[in-house]
């Protein structure tokens, strides 16, 4: 998601675009583990770090409260309810050995897809990925490739 689809200050705007964030998966970057990293941007005061992060947070309970991410990884959810709730998703095959800089993505969301080891389309459904990328970047990749069919 962009940064401008926020809704924030232009002052908050302005300065997160001086720090090179063009979207929410650079903003969280940004902020790092412990959500300091606001801090280190320039122009950027105490009331702009509050608006960012009471954006931030009520798009995350947005997103925790949407029907489909219900029961998953819950321990009171049912393992079964959970597993019907799931969808794979797969984009058609002529998709497969595109390479995901063609996609033009977050340069947050390439590089968590790069550091898994993931290149290609068809790497997404390796067994053996090194690590998890995120659901932010697969989610960037998979509305960019919907954008494109």
């Amino acid at each position: 998601m962009e940064i401008a689809d926020l809704g924030l200050s232009v002052r908050s705007f302005n300065s997160l675009k001086r720090a090179g964030c063009d979207t929410v998966g650079d903003v969280l970057r940004v902020m790092g583990e412990e959500g300091e990293g606001l801090r280190r941007i320039r122009n950027l005061g105490a009331r702009s770090e509050a608006e960012i992060k009471a954006v931030l947070e009520k798009l995350r309970a947005e997103f925790a409260s949407r029907p489909e991410s219900a029961g998953l990884g819950s321990a009171a959810g049912s393992a079964s309810a959970a597993y019907h709730q799931r969808k794979i998703i797969r984009p058609a095959k002529s998709m497969w050995d595109r390479e995901i800089s063609e996609f033009h993505l977050s340069r947050y969301a390439e590089g968590r897809l790069r550091s898994c080891g993931i290149v290609k389309i068809s790497d997404l459904y390796a067994t053996n990925p090194k690590q998890e990328p995120g659901w932010y970047a697969v989610r960037e990749l998979f509305s960019r490739i919907a954008s494109m069919t």
